[in-house]
């Protein structure tokens, strides 16, 4: 609005506190209005302090609604010979329309005059509340006269004029219902036309004078935007011209000396914030955005012998942050493009070392020859490296012959280990919490779509302040981090001892890659293809028709409208059809909800698996490269992307068959180890629980305990489906399950759950005690740890709406136990690599999947690496209770799994 129409005048009006005027009148008015949705009310203040910083003045008042200020600022600039435009889409505000007065709509970006007041309501505008006043108004719960609607009104309105000369002339109403239904209500159409009215004399202690624009509280703003993340206005901030021009709002001649002061008792600029809501303070480092900063000194190096004098600066450093800018963002995929540096405030060099010719006319540095003298720095283990990911820069250096050494910083990993949970950890996002700065991002440089192109085609004037700003950025933010993080030991211990070392073993598992059977996907998609056929011929003759299986929509149909199966939940276009629904209908026993969730699974493992994973098989290796991902998950738990091998349903026949296609090659095997309940015996560890310590101390199968437990020894011990029940109540507690959704797991009434929850609580005394004081814990502190020290920030476990802290809640008391399991493995992880490094075996490991550990290891080495991966793993940490390792091995995953 500032910018497209630059007003010279500009007023923000707010609801006043409290019932107004018209509550008076009527205790009804506006009674079927659903109070504010919290998750809008919690942003008014933030709004308002938006606002504010533009310094744009706020008003409101004790007693009155928004349109009523609006109404009565807008007459005293009609008073003032100004033309007065109304930013609003509420068509309650047409009344005030006039020559005067414009209203424009945003949402629509439509102009509203007397014209469109008359279009819409079919009278004038000063006769709009009069038609609003027989009409009424279900959204503000006025009235009206029944059985009147607009189009009756408006013809009531136009042969009468008003509705009290109407209700004067009711025997002009030829209709005899309509002149009885009148005469009826003809007081609530007066309430009505009073409901309806803006109050146009509100008394304002408020000038149009004040109501000039002012020049933004530039550093204010700029530490708002920081705040909420605005990155594109902050960089229009930059570029935001102060003086506006070419007002919307026009003087008439002398106006200003015409200004009236309206009587006044306003509440301005900041009077009336909701109840237990306040503005947000910025950050001390934000406030002083707005000082001056140097210039940027980025340089880039096309000559070698300012490539020489820069070696020799480089090697007087004991510390600078590397970026690498590459022709792919899959670092194994990837080749060198250029690498940047830097090691001072505001200062960075770009080495461009593979442009396209028309990038670089000028020239650029000749790979090998620039590497070759790098080498001996980047391999340098006491020279201290920085970066944003900088296990990118491994594997990419790592395919030219260099092994990066010395990586102390990494900007990313510090960013989730000090925030996990409360704010993203990418670079652009990081400059702005940190160092309140916006950054380019990558696809400003390379666009996007068509105009897409690879970084090596960028133009050097483009490339190197976007690769110096990466590499200057990464060090300044991470050395503020890093000052942070060793404010609390724990953090400071779990960064130098787990994560900062975890880098190299995941860099070397990406580079190491896994095998792949190509023929057996390609055979699997062709059975999964002829499966789903059949499942679709099925699925119509249980249907009896032909439809398309899997449109939503036309299944919806089918099953709740065709078969009338009860239990359809209608949605805006049609029935719902998701895996609940269709798993409820299944369980009950209904075919085709059970043949869609077959033919679903199947089309989902084709398309993500057997048709997906060959074409990711890297030409060069001839091996799949997956991604693992430190900082993706608020506990810290590995994840893997590109493609996702942690999602493959291995309780699924052909979840399994896809892990048959992961092979050794010939001469090794595959070796998988996986942590035994894992998360329970941390429960047990941390939650002190005496009962849960014991059946593993004595190496009882821990549901089998359960069971015994809470069903009893039924003749003969345990059945499999007391072992089964026992097994959902042990994990499902531990991720806060509730008795409904416990009932709902185990298909038994919500009674019955509530019974198995409480034999379960009293068996392991302290369970219950854990869930309790680490969801207080969490309130208090907003965080819950791991283990290792872990900080899981929770923003919404204090939330007022119910879903999102209960939400919050279940993870408060699951994380500590997710993310300590995350510690542990990430432990052994980097125990086992050293042990295999110092052994000098050829075994290594390629996978990672939550708790399990997944090795290529060389046959004649089998026994040695199973007595590596047992120490490793079950010596990572000591427990209260032992930590058991389920290990097998074979020419393929599933085998070995």
């Amino acid at each position: 609005l500032l910018e497209a129409h630059k007003p010279e005048r500009l007023v923000m009006v707010f609801d006043g506190p409290g019932p107004t005027f018209r509550h008076q009148m009527d205790p009804n008015y506006k009674a079927n209005r659903k109070s504010m949705p919290d998750e809008l009310r919690v942003q008014l203040p933030i709004i308002r302090a938006m606002v504010e910083a533009y310094r744009i003045p706020c008003l409101q008042l004790s007693g009155y609604e928004a349109d009523d200020l609006l109404g009565t600022f807008a007459m005293a600039g009609v008073q003032a010979g100004l033309q007065v435009v109304i930013v609003s889409g509420d068509k309650d505000l047409m009344q005030l329309v006039s020559p005067q007065i414009s209203l424009w709509d945003p949402s629509k970006e439509q102009w509203i005059h007397a014209a469109e007041v008359e279009a819409r309501w079919g009278v004038g505008a000063e006769q709009v509340i009069q038609v609003l006043a027989l009409a009424g108004d279900s959204s503000d719960n006025i009235p009206g006269v029944p059985k009147i609607g607009d189009k009756t009104a408006a013809l009531l309105i136009q042969e009468f004029g008003s509705v009290e000369n109407l209700l004067n002339n009711l025997e002009r109403i030829p209709q005899p219902a309509r002149r009885q239904n009148l005469r009826e209500h003809a007081e609530q159409a007066r309430l009505s036309l009073r409901l309806a009215t803006i109050d146009r004399a509100v008394p304002l202690t408020f000038s149009l004078e004040e109501a000039r624009r002012r020049e933004a509280d530039w550093p204010r703003l700029r530490a708002l935007f920081a705040e909420m993340e605005f990155t594109s206005l902050l960089r229009e901030l930059d570029r935001h011209a102060p003086a506006p021009s070419a007002p919307l709002f026009q003087d008439e001649p002398a106006a200003a000396e015409r200004e009236a002061t309206l009587p006044v008792t306003a509440e301005v600029a900041g009077a009336g914030e909701p109840e237990g809501v306040s503005p947000p303070s910025p950050p001390a480092a934000a406030e002083a955005a707005g000082a001056a900063e140097p210039p940027c000194h980025y340089r880039c190096i096309v000559h070698w012998p300012e490539f020489l004098d820069f070696v020799q600066e480089l090697a007087q450093q004991p510390a600078f942050s590397i970026d690498t800018e590459t022709t792919h963002l899959e670092a194994v995929r990837a080749e060198l493009v250029g690498l940047s540096f830097s090691w001072a405030h505001r200062q960075a060099v770009y080495l461009p070392v593979g442009h396209t010719p028309a990038a670089a006319p000028d020239g650029q540095l000749p790979i090998q020859e620039t590497l070759a003298l790098l080498k001996p720095l980047l391999e340098d283990p006491q020279r201290a490296k920085t970066g944003q990911n900088i296990k990118y820069e491994y594997v990419i250096l790592h395919k030219y012959g260099i092994r990066l050494a010395g990586m102390a910083q990494d900007a990313m990993l510090l960013s989730h280990l000090l925030y996990g949970g409360a704010r993203r950890h990418n670079l652009d996002a990081i400059a702005l919490e940190e160092l309140q700065r916006t950054t380019t991002t990558f696809k400003e440089v390379t666009g996007t779509g068509k105009n897409q192109r690879r970084f090596d085609q960028v133009p050097l004037e483009q490339a190197t302040p976007y690769a110096c700003e990466d590499a200057e950025v990464a060090w300044e933010a991470a050395n503020r981090m890093s000052l942070s993080l060793q404010e609390t030991a724990s953090l400071q211990r779990l960064y130098e001892e787990v994560e900062r070392p975890l880098i190299q073993v995941l860099g070397e598992m990406e580079l190491a890659g896994v095998c792949i059977d190509r023929d057996a996907l390609a055979r699997m998609s062709a059975q999964f293809t002829q499966q789903r056929e059949s499942l679709v011929q099925e699925i119509h003759a249980l249907a009896g028709e032909s439809f398309n299986v899997n449109s939503t929509q036309q299944l919806g149909e089918i099953l709740f409208g065709k078969l009338a199966i009860k239990g359809g939940r209608r949605t805006k276009t049609g029935y719902s059809t998701d895996v609940e629904v269709l798993t409820d209908l299944a369980e009950k026993g209904h075919a085709l909800p059970e043949r869609v969730l077959r033919y679903r699974t199947l089309s989902k493992l084709q398309s993500t698996y057997t048709d997906a994973l060959p074409l990711l098989i890297n030409p060069n290796t001839g091996r799949l490269h997956t991604h693992f991902n430190q900082a993706a998950t608020l506990t810290g738990r590995l994840s893997s992307s590109d493609p996702n091998l942690q999602n493959i349903p291995i309780r699924h026949e052909a979840g399994r068959a896809i892990r048959a296609a992961f092979i050794a090659p010939p001469g090794w095997l595959l070796l998988s180890a996986d942590y035994s309940q894992i998360e329970l015996r941390l429960l047990a560890h941390l939650g002190g629980i005496a009962g849960m310590q014991a059946a593993f101390a004595q190496d009882q199968d821990i549901h089998t305990a359960t069971a015994l437990e809470l069903f009893g020894d039924q003749g003969g011990g345990v059945s499999a489906e007391a072992r089964r029940m026992a097994k959902t109540i042990n994990f499902g507690l531990i991720y806060g399950m509730s008795p409904y959704g416990l009932a709902k797991r185990l298909g038994i009434g919500n009674q019955e759950a509530k019974v198995y929850m409480e034999r379960y609580f009293n068996r392991y005394q302290g369970v219950r005690e854990y869930m309790e004081h680490t969801i207080a814990l969490a309130r208090r502190q907003g965080y819950v740890e791991t283990i290792g020290g872990r900080r899981c920030h929770l923003r919404e476990i204090a939330s007022s709406n119910r879903t999102l802290r209960e939400v919050a809640e279940r993870t408060a008391i699951n994380a500590p136990l997710q993310g300590s399991a995350a510690d542990l493995i990430k432990m052994a992880m980097i125990r086992l690599h050293d042990q295999l490094r110092r052994s000098g075996l050829r075994s290594r490991m390629v996978l990672q999947v939550h708790d399990e550990l997944v090795l290529e290891v060389a046959q004649e080495e089998l026994d040695a690496v199973q007595i590596l991966v047992r120490e490793a793993m079950e010596g990572a940490l000591s427990l209260s209770v032992p930590l058991k390792v389920d290990m097998g091995f074979g020419s393929h995953w599933a085998e070995a799994h």
